[in-house]
């Protein structure tokens, strides 16, 4: 590459048949080496080969999702102009009809894999609606720790694990968007004698409706990946945390499952073990356990944290 020169760089690029054919590809939908790779028919070292002069022009862009790299037009087709010119040279070159069907075949496969996960799921449906998938076992051994206690369940939902800890607890304030969700938790509650104890409350995890200092624990269970600023929701959730009080975090281990962005509006894909700690750190707690343990599916497994607010009055181990 010249670096004096980057305009002929541009249609050194250019001057490539098999690289206009990437272009005229990624022109259709974002794509993967793997997939450029089954539209173009060629090796993955070719394909290769020739990303590497059209990333460094600015033809192509790139966006990491989990361990894939997928390719789209870069910025140099911010110019009208160029643009104009370049689409006019992809449509002359020959083989289009063919690219475009592998394309199309390429995006029908993504629907597909997603299709056959949902019909692998049918049945069980349910186990990946409840708190982290199916683990009632645990979270009634969890709620037998907090006997006693005042609790918020934040982002509570209909209510399973609001009403493991109920039985146990002192009191639970299940905190939660949705009125509808709420009003079926309450109804839930009453029917199982538990009603006295449960305290619903409509507010968002990064505003609770508690009061500063009121809880001996937080449990944020399956809710943060729905939160808009995760670290925000861990600064609210130590706000409303007795000094000594215990945080516990049940949320998915980073993944790359897109659909669930449609299928359950999670806004973020699971989280990083690290990156929670940053959160929690930042926000003054002091780390507990960190677990990781299987999920409704195997491509989402669960992250379990705790951590506690630091007591001034007593002195930390």
């Amino acid at each position: 590459m010249d670096a004096n020169n980057p305009t002929l760089n541009m249609f050194r690029a250019l001057s490539d048949e098999c690289r206009l054919r990437i272009l005229r590809a990624v022109s259709q939908a974002e794509l993967s080496v793997a997939e450029l790779v089954g539209v173009l028919g060629l090796p993955q070292s070719t394909v290769s080969r020739h990303l590497k002069p059209l990333r460094e022009t600015g033809l192509l862009g790139t966006r990491r999702n989990g361990t894939s790299v997928f390719y789209h037009r870069g910025p140099a087709f911010s110019d009208p102009e160029l643009n104009q010119v370049i689409d006019r040279s992809l449509a002359q070159i020959a083989g289009g009809n063919e690219d475009r069907a592998s394309v199309r075949q390429v995006l029908d496969q993504r629907t597909s894999r997603n299709k056959d996960f949902f019909d692998g799921l049918a049945g069980r449906y349910g186990s990946l609606t409840e708190p982290g998938g199916g683990w009632s076992a645990l979270a009634s051994a969890l709620a037998m720790g907090f006997a006693g206690c005042k609790v918020a369940d934040v982002g509570a939902g209909e209510g399973a694990l609001t009403l493991s800890l109920a039985r146990f607890c002192q009191e639970v304030v299940a905190v939660d968007l949705s009125p509808r969700m709420l009003m079926t938790l309450r109804d839930t509650a009453d029917k199982a004698g538990l009603g006295s104890k449960v305290k619903t409350c409509e507010g968002d995890l990064e505003m609770l409706p508690i009061t500063d200092a009121e809880m001996d624990a937080v449990f944020i269970s399956q809710a943060l990946h729905h939160a808009a600023q995760p670290a925000a929701a861990i600064i609210e959730a130590t706000r409303v945390l007795r000094p000594g009080g215990r945080l516990i975090i049940l949320d998915l281990v980073a993944h790359e499952q897109e659909w669930v962005r449609e299928e359950y509006a999670d806004l973020w894909l699971g989280f990083e073990p690290k990156q929670l700690e940053i959160y929690l750190s930042e926000a003054g707690l002091q780390i507990g356990e960190v677990a990781q343990l299987p999920g409704a599916t195997p491509d989402l497994p669960i992250l379990l944290m705790t951590a506690h607010k630091p007591n001034p009055n007593k002195e930390e181990k």
